[in-house]
């Protein structure tokens, strides 16, 4: 007993100690009891240091949670792959989030950033970024923090610094297009002016040719160069390089965008008279980053890529601080609730908001991460000094307080640290230059030059004199949609503009030397604030200049002369079904009568006997005449004489009636259309008939959007069609706009003009009216308001652009100038399905029918009275010869004597 005893006290124990210490062991306890989940996507090509340096993280902060038994353990759930496959980097974000994380950290280069974004609006899902793609001149990311610093503000202080008024931009990725042109822009809003010449590297391993290009070209004696690659490994590879080419001498200066100039071998620069500038995120200085280095240089290489050195890459080091950064945003929530994730896991398994394991992506609505917003305001309440310097966010998600070491290579000096530049003060010491950022104000300065373009209906030269008699100046000489869209962002802007039409009237392509045309080329060499115009967001100009939100939806759709109508013809009635339909219906019918017929003849229970006055005849009634106008009866939807007795006579009708309702039921239900409808039959209905018919050409405008679009497809038609056209002769493409449409109309519809739908539209709604949009869209595309790259106006034009959406102005503005001011009436485009009356042509063979019927009656009518005529004398001479040998009709049995009497009456009743 003593033993139970003992069991049961112990029990008792266990109980007391579930239910009264362990609410008092804190948050961690609640909070603390499965592994966070964190998604990872790495580039495979150039994150193998970025990937070791975060598992190394991970396991040397679980290994010391295990031991002190205290904070979280994070596991991971991550996946190498080509950033640049976007169907793929959506794949592996939905996958993740499916199996249940808490945030992602990674790389997104330019073609995957904007699904990035996406779906972390979409699902409130973190993202901890370690790339500059698509944050270059820092846009509003709610749910991004970027843990890599920002340097091309450093890079554009030290630029005035030198007094550098040209200089070679040399990139290999779209990253460092887009930074060079935010430097671009950051030093024109200084007022400071520098001509720069942008230079792509296709493969860094093999760099001499442009490098001997870029030297040849400049004849300055002193020549400046700017290197802004994607990985540390790059700028190894190109630096290798430099002085195979003779470009390591005085007069040659290089400013390296890298923020790891630590990891660089800088010795050979030493002796050439070149002067290299870089900076250095990483301050080996600095005791908590000396210690780290120790335990670093001990990992074996082998199983950790990268590390094992006294020296850690700005890859490696970026990842442990942003598991860092992580943890911390995560120890304040549970700060503030310490059951804050207390619902969070069930049985180890992630579960958002009780409701699914895991973030699905296939949910419609979209069910968001629960602890998303209050996770992205943990991480930019968290501040701490970790391997990259001071860590800390701003309300956008951007390191700020941070600061860069300066470090050069000159003539047997160097690699030395020369000065600093702090995120928020600038360059220091020795180096000192006041920081002028620009004001961004979001009232932009009181007259702007707004860029145009004259074609219709957008922007149009106003005929004749003013109102008083007087010329027209300034804006008041132009009219159309945009001149009013101007007038309506107006009032939003608080402005006075002058307009000015594009003296070349493109809308701008890039020309060989880097240069643009047209409006883009305004907006590029700053003699114009904005570009209000029909000017098509393409990617191509979105790398050149910014653009608000699209004011109108278009697409490239196909337009021909149109067609004459098809007027039905005199049988337009027999149109619902065709020939063969026809003939089957005409078999049916004989075979449906020449059964009935035979039914009929051999079945005894069609076979009736018939009295007469004097005689009784045994007959059935559907012979072979009977049986066909039973059938036609029964076609015509009319009452039957007669009706079959027999079973298998019944069967048959049956069957022949529920044909003939199906039948004339169809008939009836297709008849309204071919008999009310003037039809337009277009020879092309689709691109793909375009494509393969030889008749007709096409072309489209030189030097638009619609070209470029072409010229870039990977689909096969599209392809197909741009081979026609830039080889076609005579040539098919065409100036301007107004050029094309005359060409159609002048073609007899043997020329298709490939345009916008907005121009479509419009032009067919113009006198003579004779064109038409036929076919479908072939892509999707907006217009929209540009800008130069860091213009003040984009937030407040496109926040006006979106409420002229709401409100139905931009969809009144549309309707007056493209249907208000139609030349062909409102239902141009439809008139040929409007028609609801019927002509006497519609109907006329039914007419033709109807008299041919009654002619033949007549006919067979005349032929009936003749024959009956014919035959009645026949009768007649026959009753007088029976007439004359009464007289020997005494002379036989009485009933021989009636018969006799009774046979002229029986041929005349019964003639055979």
């Amino acid at each position: 007993m003593s033993l139970w005893w003992l069991l049961v006290v112990l029990v008792v124990w266990i109980l007391v100690v579930a239910l009264v210490v362990a609410p008092l062991a804190g948050p961690a306890a609640l909070s603390y009891q499965a592994p966070i989940p964190i998604g990872a996507l790495f580039d495979t090509h150039k994150d193998v240091v970025t990937r070791t340096g975060f598992m190394y993280a991970i396991s040397t902060h679980n290994g010391q949670a295990r031991r002190s038994g205290q904070g979280m353990i994070f596991h991971t759930e991550l996946d190498d792959l080509d950033t640049d496959d976007s169907f793929k980097f959506a794949s592996t974000m939905c996958q993740q989030m499916a199996g249940g994380i808490f945030a992602f950290y990674g790389r997104t280069s330019m073609a995957s950033h904007q699904i990035a974004q996406a779906f972390s609006r979409e699902f409130n899902m973190p993202f901890i970024a370690m790339s500059h793609a698509g944050s270059a001149s820092k846009p509003d990311h709610p749910y991004t923090v970027s843990i890599l610093p920002h340097v091309a503000d450093a890079i554009a202080d030290l630029i005035r610094h030198y007094g550098w008024s040209r200089l070679d931009y040399i990139y290999d990725s779209y990253e460092g297009l887009y930074q060079v042109q935010y430097i671009h822009t950051l030093l024109n809003n200084l007022s400071y002016s520098v001509d720069i010449t942008y230079s792509w590297l296709d493969d860094v391993n093999h760099v001499h040719d442009e490098l001997r290009r870029l030297d040849k070209q400049n004849t300055r004696s002193e020549k400046n160069f700017i290197i802004d690659l994607s990985t540390q490994n790059a700028y190894r590879v190109v630096l290798s390089q430099i002085p195979e080419v003779g470009m390591n001498r005085m007069g040659y200066n290089y400013l390296l965008a890298t923020m790891d100039m630590a990891t660089l071998d800088l010795q050979r620069f030493r002796h050439g008279g070149v002067n290299i500038t870089g900076f250095q995120l990483i301050n080996y200085s600095d005791p908590y980053v000396q210690e780290f280095v120790r335990a670093w240089s001990t990992v074996e290489p082998t199983v950790w890529p990268g590390a094992g050195n006294n020296k850690i890459e700005l890859a490696a080091a970026l990842s442990v601080d942003a598991l860092e950064a992580f943890r911390r945003a995560l120890d304040n929530m549970v700060k503030r609730q310490h059951n804050v994730f207390l619902s969070t896991f069930r049985r180890g398994v992630v579960y958002n908001r009780n409701l699914t394991q895991g973030i699905p992506c296939y949910t419609r609505p979209a069910i968001p991460w629960m602890h998303g917003p209050v996770m992205m305001l943990a991480f930019k309440e968290i501040t701490f000094d970790g391997l990259t310097g001071h860590v800390n966010f701003d309300g956008r998600g951007y390191r700020k307080n941070y600061k860069l070491d300066i470090v050069t290579v000159s003539l047997d000096k160097g690699p030395h640290k020369t000065g600093e530049w702090h995120s928020e003060r600038g360059l220091l010491q020795e180096m000192t230059v006041r920081r002028q950022r620009p004001v961004n104000n979001t009232r932009p300065r009181s007259v702007q030059v707004i860029s145009s373009i004259l074609t219709k209906p957008f922007l149009m030269v106003k005929k004749g004199p003013g109102p008083s008699g007087k010329p027209l100046t300034g804006n008041n000489r132009y009219e159309g949609y945009c001149k009013d869209l101007t007038d309506e962002l107006q009032g939003y802007l608080r402005m006075d503009y002058v307009l000015k039409p594009v003296n070349d009237g493109e809308f701008g392509k890039e020309l060989p030397n880097g240069t643009w045309t047209g409006v883009v080329g305004d907006l590029r060499r700053g003699e114009a604030d904005m570009a209000v115009a029909p000017l098509t967001i393409t990617a191509d100009r979105e790398r050149v200049i910014d653009f608000a939100k699209p004011f109108m939806n278009i697409a490239i759709s196909m337009m021909i002369k149109r067609p004459e109508k098809q007027k039905p013809g005199v049988f337009a009635f027999m149109e619902p079904f065709s020939i063969p339909l026809w003939s089957c219906i005409v078999i049916a019918y004989v075979t449906v009568s020449v059964v009935v017929y035979l039914v009929s003849k051999f079945s005894p229970y069609e076979w009736s006997n018939r009295s007469y006055r004097y005689d009784r005849v045994v007959k059935y009634d559907f012979n072979l005449g009977n049986s066909f106008w039973f059938s036609m009866e029964a076609l015509m939807l009319q009452g039957s004489d007669h009706c079959p007795r027999s079973v298998a006579g019944r069967v048959i009708g049956g069957a022949w009636w529920f044909f003939v309702l199906i039948v004339i039921t169809s008939y009836t239900a297709n008849l309204a259309a071919f008999l009310t409808v003037e039809r337009m039959l277009h020879p092309i209905e689709t691109a793909d008939d375009l494509a393969t018919q030889t008749e007709i050409t096409y072309g489209l405008v030189d030097g638009g959007s619609t070209r470029k679009f072409f010229e870039t497809s990977q689909v096969p038609t599209y392809q197909r069609m741009w081979n026609y056209m830039k080889t076609a002769q005579p040539p098919v493409f065409v100036k301007t706009v107004e050029e094309g449409v005359q060409r159609v109309r002048d073609s007899k519809g043997k020329y298709a003009f490939l345009i916008e739908s907005s121009m479509n539209n419009y032009y067919n709604n113009r006198k003579p009216c004779d064109t038409a949009r036929v076919g479908g869209d072939l892509n999707l595309e907006g217009f929209g308001i540009a800008m130069p790259h860091g213009s003040d106006l984009k937030e407040i034009i496109t926040y006006a652009t979106l409420k002229m959406k709401e409100d139905g102005t931009l969809h009144r503005l549309e309707t007056k100038w493209w249907y208000e001011k139609g030349e062909c009436g409102s239902n141009t485009g439809h008139r040929e399905s409007n028609k609801r009356s019927l002509s006497l042509s519609n109907v006329a063979g039914v007419f033709y029918i109807l008299i041919t019927g009654l002619v033949l009656a007549i006919v067979l009518g005349l032929v009936e009275i003749y024959l009956n005529k014919r035959y009645s004398a026949k009768a007649q001479e026959q009753i007088m010869a029976r007439t004359r040998t009464q007289t020997t009709i005494a002379e036989t049995p009485p009933a021989e004597q009636i018969n006799g009497l009774l046979e002229p009456y029986k041929i005349l009743r019964h003639p055979r």
